[in-house]
């Protein structure tokens, strides 16, 4: 025979999915974000959130074609909900603790990890040995997955729900092969207006770079286009072109010669930078936290390395 008190409390037990439905929404300030974030569909979110709603008697966002806010209602839930969720996540971090391995998710960009981490990873890996490092690359969008702690993305230093901590900026510089600048003979600035520029999905670094060193002549609007940065490099290198690349990021051609810079006094301080990104009022694992100190010991190398360049430009 059912319990009537028994059926009483369990009705008034509500999914957990729920509450992870409400923190996401809240954190991300869209359904839509949210959705992503949890790998469900948006009507699935709003469908946990209304359920939410109705066990709780109360109304948790205010809801608009632009901007999801919370409530002070949903304000005073998610406060209490915030570390009883951080609680939860210690706790799978002390079982991680007792395992013999450490599962650390990243999200960065493919000519990043190929410089950087992958290049200086043993580094971090002699301090903590357990860690198994996942990297999902990504160029020129955020995916981040709710098993990332962390991702190191180019950009501007803001991105929607998630606290940004600058890393590393680029001086970018005009580079190409010994052989296309022996050919097309780049002696003097204006020989840029008759070379074939290589362009990073658009127009929009030459675009900055020519505002600070006006040629006369170049036409910014043409030239080769890819879309990622090894691409770019690697156009340059076969001699297609010219590209602008971050000199951080060829410094290696250059020394090989596989690369040159024929005016290497014509540099810029990009306005973008590398950022690292994490979720905003979420702990982060020690693991994520020594990756990060790891990657800002790097970035500062190579910051010392390029101080010569003044970035007030």
């Amino acid at each position: 025979m059912n319990d009537p008190v028994s059926n009483k409390y369990v009705s008034r037990v509500p999914h957990l999915s729920w509450f992870m439905a409400f923190k996401a929404v809240a954190d991300k300030q869209s359904f839509t974000l949210a959705s992503r974030e949890l790998h469900l569909t948006q009507p699935a979110i709003s469908q946990q959130v209304s359920k939410l709603e109705s066990l709780l008697k109360t109304k948790l966002f205010f809801r608009s074609s632009r901007k999801v806010v919370m409530t002070e209602d949903g304000e005073r839930l998610y406060e209490k909900i915030n570390m009883p969720f951080n609680a939860l996540l210690n706790i799978v971090d002390e079982f991680n603790e007792n395992s013999n391995s450490y599962n650390l998710n990243i999200e960065t960009e493919p000519v990043f990890s190929r410089l950087f981490i992958s290049k200086y990873l043993i580094e971090f890996l002699n301090s903590y040995n357990y860690v198994l490092v996942r990297q999902v690359l990504t160029t020129h969008h955020l995916d981040f997955l709710p098993e990332t702690e962390l991702a190191i993305k180019w950009g501007e230093g803001s991105w929607d729900g998630f606290d940004a901590q600058f890393l590393l900026g680029l001086n970018y510089v005009p580079v190409c092969s010994p052989q296309y600048a022996k050919e097309h003979n780049l002696v003097t600035t204006s020989d840029l207006a008759k070379a074939v520029l290589i362009h990073e999905r658009d127009t929009t670094d030459w675009q900055y770079w020519h505002k600070h060193h006006p040629v006369q002549g170049i036409d910014i609007k043409k030239g080769h286009v890819a879309g990622e940065s090894d691409v770019v490099m690697s156009m340059a290198m076969a001699g297609l072109g010219v590209a602008l690349c971050g000199y951080e990021l060829v410094k290696e051609h250059l020394e090989r010669n596989d690369l040159i810079l024929p005016f290497p006094e014509l540099h810029v301080r990009h306005h973008k930078a590398y950022y690292i990104l994490t979720r905003k009022n979420t702990m982060l694992s020690k693991e994520a936290i020594g990756f990060i100190n790891f990657l800002t010991k790097i970035s500062l190398s190579f910051d010392t390395d390029t101080n010569c360049w003044d970035s007030n430009e």
